[in-house]
């Protein structure tokens, strides 16, 4: 059973999190700041400060659980067996669902803005790490971690056109298949 202080921690590491998206969402990632966060959020900007680091630490922080959740649902809707473009759009089409269902598009944009923004930082690595576990996952379902490596780029590059687009899933799915016939009749 967990402590009264370690639930108080996760009590408020939630409000944090809760108020983060609200504000992400509403104002835009750029327009809130780690003050508007811990007032929202009802803690001091210190808390938010200890917890997080930065705004960028909040974001990621979010992701990091929103990934959790992604990785669970691949592993229990992929199909066992399927070809390599089968698997791959499947897993694709999964991403796509998870981030409209999920954190949603806008703050999406504002993950792949604000890595993009803070290269080289220790939240862009974070970013890298938890992309990494999803290449780890579709490496798992083909059994042939460069090649997912690989299809994970074309993935990611299609998965920001979908969440900067008003796309559909359907939509991007279509051309990420078109793209992986292209890339496969090449050999």
């Amino acid at each position: 059973m967990a402590s009264l202080r370690n639930r108080q921690k996760q009590d408020r590491r939630r409000a944090i999190m809760d108020a983060a998206q609200t504000l992400f969402a509403r104002n835009g990632y750029g327009a809130t700041t780690v003050e508007d966060i811990a007032a929202a959020a009802g803690v001091s900007h210190v808390t938010v400060h200890n917890y997080y680091g930065t705004k960028a630490g909040v974001l990621l922080a979010m992701v990091a659980q929103s990934d959790a959740q992604l990785l669970d649902r691949l592993a229990a809707v992929l199909p066992a067996q399927a070809d390599a473009l089968t698997l791959t759009v499947a897993f694709a089409r999964q991403i796509m669902l998870h981030a409209d269902q999920g954190l949603g598009r806008a703050t999406w944009r504002q993950v792949l803005a604000a890595v993009a923004a803070e290269a080289g930082s220790a939240a862009a690595a974070e970013y890298a790490a938890l992309d990494g576990a999803l290449v780890q996952a579709l490496a798992q379902r083909l059994d042939a971690a460069p090649a997912a490596a690989a299809l994970f780029d074309l993935i990611n590059a299609r998965f920001q056109r979908f969440v900067t687009s008003d796309q559909s899933v359907d939509a991007a799915c279509d051309a990420l298949r078109r793209d992986l016939s292209a890339l496969l009749s090449l050999s």
